[in-house]
């Protein structure tokens, strides 16, 4: 006789971890009681009727998209989390290893897309290139042209004493070498190019132009952080994803760019009733602006041709506008691929999950092997999958700029009760 199963392990869709982020949100959110004690009283009392942000159509999308291109008992497991934009608004998170507490069949409750606090990896991983649009838009903001060139070899090496900190000090005295993917990535670039072909280069002078701490500060407008909340790490590798976060981190981030500029906080619950029936306070989505929306337009522009002629044409979707950016560390330890239409932004995660992170050269990965993963090749097309998915097809075409309006209502679910500074872009060509 087997023991019936509740909490979250009855969750479908492989919406598991989506549960388990709502149970750690009452748990931890002082709107739910000032102390944890009362909080967990509150979800101990049970009858709890809470209605959340989830989307079916978009959980069983995610999901699908996170095992059609990564087996369970890979080496490596794939994250995939959906954020509206303008609302905040988490849709669906799916992981390639299903939620539950048996190792033996490739189980877990770590949720990949999330802080360590709220359940996820201790630190968050390392960005790679996913973070060059967020030192294009602190460039724009501080009135760089995206017509700005640079002409560089395919390695450079900078003073290190030439980046300053938000106090003001040097972030080191000795040289900073970084270079291109390949060598044939010499030349002039201007940041459209730049952004298209991920050339580190070009950012890394670009940010040295901007200023470390104005890229940082536009970093925590758009909500990025680290996964183990601890304050972002002033290096100026920060420009070629040296710096750890979460996938929901980024999906919020770039959400930002299909909203025009106006960052809204990732939210999962909707209302909450108690077995009573009155209503409890929930935590609500915080808008601000992050950029104005001429500086959001113009990365989106960019973005754009990441899809259509970059390093991501393999996860561009050809029936409606979209936008996004790949990444690859330059040990090839993450993976990703962040983008988004303009009502939905989705960034897609493969990494090692356990245990010490491995390289991902000469691997098989959902039964097809890999010389080397990079972020158009493998996040890219589940990337592609889970938007596809989650979108309805019969909806009305965006602009070209990617403007935020005409938001389709989504679907709401029922549930109850550090990385090394060289860090950076390692991608391909298409």
């Amino acid at each position: 006789m087997k023991t019936p199963k509740n909490g979250c392990i009855t969750a479908v869709d492989g919406a598991g971890f989506f549960c388990d982020y709502v149970r750690k949100t009452i748990l931890s959110d002082p709107v739910f009681g000032k102390t944890s004690e009362e909080r967990q009283k509150l979800w101990n009392l049970g009858g709890l009727t809470v209605k959340t942000t989830l989307s079916p159509r978009a959980q069983a999308a995610a999901n699908e998209a996170a095992i059609a291109k990564v087996n369970k008992d890979d080496p490596v497991a794939a994250s995939v989390v959906q954020v509206q934009p303008g609302t905040g608004k988490i849709l669906s998170m799916g992981q390639s290893r299903p939620y539950g507490l048996d190792p033996k069949k490739n189980e877990t409750t770590l949720n990949l897309s999330v802080s360590n606090r709220m359940g996820g990896s201790t630190y968050g991983f390392q960005v790679g290139s996913t973070f060059k649009p967020i030192t294009a838009a602190a460039a724009l903001e501080k009135g760089i042209s995206p017509a700005q060139t640079y002409t560089t070899p395919w390695k450079i090496e900078l003073e290190k004493s030439s980046f300053r900190t938000c106090k003001g000090t040097p972030t080191g005295y000795d040289k900073w070498q970084l270079q291109n993917e390949m060598e044939e990535e010499a030349g002039t670039w201007d940041m459209t190019g730049a952004l298209g072909k991920s050339i580190n280069t070009y950012f890394a002078l670009l940010e040295q132009q901007t200023g470390l701490c104005e890229t940082i500060q536009m970093a925590k407008k758009l909500g990025y952080e680290r996964g183990d909340g601890k304050p972002i790490e002033e290096n100026a590798s920060i420009t070629l994803g040296g710096e750890v976060s979460t996938p929901l981190s980024m999906a919020s981030a770039y959400a930002t760019f299909a909203n025009r500029g106006l960052y809204c906080t990732p939210i999962a619950i909707e209302s909450i009733k108690t077995a009573n029936g009155d209503k409890l306070n929930v935590p609500q989505t915080k808008c601000s602006r992050a950029m104005s929306d001429r500086t959001a337009d113009t990365v989106n522009q960019m973005l754009k041709g990441v899809v259509e002629d970059g390093t991501g044409q393999k996860a561009g979707l050809s029936d409606r506008d979209n936008a996004g950016k790949t990444g690859t560390t330059n040990d090839r330890k993450d993976a990703w691929f962040v983008g988004y239409t303009p009502n939905l932004s989705t960034a897609v995660w493969v990494g090692d999950d356990v245990g010490e992170k491995q390289s991902m050269f000469r691997i098989t990965i959902g039964g097809e092997y890999y010389d080397k993963v990079c972020g158009g090749c493998l996040p890219g097309p589940i990337w592609k999958i889970a938007m596809t998915g989650a979108l309805d097809a019969g909806q009305t075409r965006p602009s070209p700029r990617l403007r935020a309006a005409g938001r389709e209502p989504q679907g709401q679910g029922e549930g109850g009760g550090r990385g090394p500074e060289q860090a950076g872009e390692a991608e391909e060509a298409p």
